[in-house]
């Protein structure tokens, strides 16, 4: 059992207080800006201790090897909590993206600093890297101070990077954010959502990043864009919507994807998953984000004499986000 978390009230409290707080000034101008080409994806590799039959090694090689993970100047991921299946998908993409963060709240090792609830006794860790093609010159990790539900039993919060692109310092934050769950009692996903929400601001306001700087966060934050919910995560989170929303309607689609189809029949079609700008600093003239409606070749896993054959390689698709 983890030990006690103190509240994320405290912890919003505490940023805020322990650093004075300056606004930033006007955002440089576009043309100053960076345009960068971002990828975020739910992986589903879940851990093979508890999920032992959802073809995660396969699954990680394959994914490496997709269109859409190749061209980026960063890639954000998530659900990489089986350590041997990322481990392996974070080396075969090292080539292309050589300048990576360790997985979020898998230990303190490799990070300049780590800040938040970590905990070693936390079974599970956060499921979040960082891969970019552009030098990490700091890599943090966060956790978020409790959850509900399986969230519970992890290290979630977000991974931290300053790029150096090109001379210009770009931040990038990657989340997973909380799930709606079962095991949450009735509002709590969706309150504990928004504290996460005000902690991720809580931390880059104590940074005290010029406003001619880009700051993107990027991830699977689990409100769907059709909900009023949305309007709540812009503003907790204080991000800038994206000026366009293209490709497929659904970024977790129960009905098309056959990964999603299988494990949640019954559950809506939701939209997740996004790559935004933080309000008051640098950003694009324009920036879009762009749901992929990927497919595979079936693969096929066996599960107590069973053939169960799918055309997916996650439950969720990924998105690819630029000016």
């Amino acid at each position: 059992m983890p030990l006690p978390k103190p509240t994320r009230l405290s912890i919003i409290a505490a940023l805020a207080t322990t650093l004075m707080v300056s606004a930033p000034q006007a955002s440089a101008a576009p043309a100053s800006t960076p345009e960068l080409k971002v990828l975020t994806y739910n992986t589903f590799l879940m851990s093979k201790n508890l999920y032992p039959n959802w073809g995660q090694d396969h699954r990680a090689a394959e994914i490496a090897k997709t269109d859409f993970f190749k061209g980026n100047d960063v890639v954000v991921l998530q659900e990489m909590f089986d350590n041997e299946a990322s481990d392996a998908l974070k080396a075969k993409a090292a080539a292309e993206y050589p300048n990576q963060t360790p997985v979020v709240g898998r230990s303190k090792d490799g990070w300049d600093a780590t800040g938040g609830k970590y905990s070693a006794l936390t079974p599970e860790d956060g499921g979040v890297t960082i891969l970019s093609k552009w030098p990490i010159i700091r890599k943090e990790q966060f956790i978020f101070a409790d959850a509900c539900g399986a969230d519970w039993w992890s290290n979630k919060g977000i991974a931290y990077a300053v790029l150096s692109v090109n001379g210009s310092k770009v931040h990038v934050v990657g989340t997973h954010s909380q799930s709606t769950d079962p095991g949450c009692s009735a509002g709590e996903a969706a309150r504990d959502r928004s504290l996460q929400f005000k902690e991720i601001d809580a931390f880059l306001t104590a940074k005290r990043i010029p406003a001619n700087e880009q700051v993107l966060l990027a991830g699977d934050l689990n409100v769907d864009s059709h909900s009023a919910e949305y309007g709540s995560m812009l503003a907790d989170a204080r991000l800038e919507p994206a000026t366009a929303r293209t490709g497929h309607p659904f970024s977790f689609d129960t009905k098309e994807n056959s990964i999603a189809n299988f494990r949640y029949p019954n559950d809506p079609r939701e939209d997740l998953d996004y790559v935004l700008h933080r309000k008051g600093h640098a950003k694009p003239a324009s920036w879009q984000n762009r749901v992929i409606k990927e497919t595979c070749p079936a693969w096929t896993v066996t599960s107590q004499g069973k053939d169960y054959t799918y055309t997916n390689l996650s439950d969720h698709y990924p998105v690819t986000a630029g000016a």
